[in-house]
């Protein structure tokens, strides 16, 4: 008579052949829950769909692959069915996972299907959504998943204050690697141009891996973006030509200097450290009353620049072998004291090293703070030997070559 009699085989897939006839969920529910007690298997690609409810009597089936069990961070209500809103039984839950193959969260490739429609959409984003989507990718960050990234993600979030974060191509935004430059563009700029990152930093996002991150998908520093250009002085008829060895103990300069090329950092040849300096000792120092105006031009993909002016103190010409210097107001201050320290500081460093690009820094933060102890020869050679610089007898002849008197030279300009 065909009737069937082992239920719990055959009538499992006589139930699941039907329950595309269904809408009632409490009904569809009983009947996913029999499935899952006598671990039916779906073998019938008919039968590959699952109800997400609308109400009690309503809904629509759908496929395994638009479904996801979890949906810890909220951020695929509108992409995916998220299951536990719907099916609060644990054993359910497994039950689609095992039976229908539903992933337990959302993927890498969800992940960036959801970044590319907020690429194409332009609305901002919440600063919890965002949070969210890069904990992810830093999360499970890999170099095969870079490369991926790389390849997907078109547009990155930048800082958009209070009303929300937008994205702009990648090309376009910059990690603010120099504050200076940094505050420079972001009050000339129409827009946004700096990359977003989570303030305070997270233990579950720290800002250091994400702009890591930044750069492998392409962003670029701003420091490395930047063209400058010196520009001229207005009024050259009122510079004064000083010279170097009497604007401070140069001698004492040269010997830091020294040092720290031959340090372990460098480990410059002797040669090639005297040569270094050499240039330093050939200059003409010229003297002006105005600041040296500076340019700095920012190149954008669609071939547009941003232009802004900055001024300094100091400025090294190393086509001319000349020193800019403003001359320094001694009564206006301690701030204006370590700007000019600054200035001067990074003015040496980058003509020394202008084919060292990565030890200007340093060697500028050892000149800045030799600068503030006014050249002081024993506080200097405390300072070398705290940090574990020292010259060598071939560095001495080469001091006393180029210095041959004893007397201390004069105080700072």
């Amino acid at each position: 008579m065909g009737v069937t009699v082992d239920v719990e085989k055959k009538g499992s897939t006589l139930l699941a052949s039907y329950l595309g006839f269904h809408s009632d969920f409490a009904t569809i529910t009983r009947i996913y829950k029999f499935l899952a007690k006598v671990g039916w298997e779906n073998h019938c690609e008919a039968t590959r769909k699952i109800w997400i409810p609308d109400g009690k009597k309503n809904g629509r089936w759908v496929k395994p692959d638009e479904c996801v069990l979890h949906d810890n961070d909220g951020l695929f209500g509108l992409q995916l069915n998220v299951l536990e809103k719907h099916y609060k039984d644990k054993p359910l839950l497994q039950f689609f996972s095992r039976a229908f193959g539903v992933k337990s969260n959302p993927s890498l490739d969800d992940y960036c299907k959801l970044w590319k429609g907020s690429e194409t959409s332009g609305h901002r984003l919440l600063h919890d959504e965002c949070f969210a989507f890069w904990r992810f990718v830093v999360k499970h960050k890999s170099s095969k998943k870079e490369q991926i990234h790389s390849d997907n993600l078109l547009k990155l979030p930048v800082d958009s204050g209070a009303d929300g974060i937008m994205l702009f191509d990648k090309h376009d935004v910059f990690i603010a690697d120099d504050l200076q430059l940094k505050d420079l563009f972001a009050q000339s700029s129409s827009r946004p141009l700096f990359v977003w990152y989570p303030l305070p930093s997270s233990p579950s996002l720290p800002w250091t891996m994400l702009l890591e991150l930044y750069r492998k998908v392409g962003v670029r520093m701003i420091s490395e973006s930047v063209k400058k250009a010196e520009l001229s002085l207005t009024n050259t008829s009122r510079l004064k030509e000083v010279n170097f060895r009497d604007i401070m103990n140069a001698k004492e300069l040269v010997r830091l200097i020294l040092g720290f090329l031959a340090g372990s950092s460098i480990k410059m040849e002797a040669d090639k450290r005297h040569e270094a300096v050499q240039c330093l000792l050939n200059l003409t120092v010229l003297e002006t009353s105005e600041p040296i105006a500076v340019g700095y031009t920012l190149l954008f993909s669609s071939g547009k620049t941003l232009e802004v002016r900055s001024s300094r103190m100091c400025r090294w010409d190393r086509d001319s072998s000349k020193f800019f210097k403003q001359k320094m107001n001694k009564s206006a201050g301690r701030k204006n004291l370590l700007q000019y320290a600054t200035y001067f500081s990074e003015a040496i460093a980058e003509g020394v090293l202008w084919e060292m690009e990565d030890h200007i820094s340093s060697l500028s933060e050892l000149i800045k703070l030799t600068f503030l102890l006014k050249f002081n020869e024993d506080e200097i050679g405390f300072l070398m030997k705290s940090k574990n610089l020292q010259v060598f007898a071939e560095d001495e002849e080469f001091l006393s070559a180029a210095f041959p008197t004893k007397k201390r030279h004069g105080t700072l300009a």
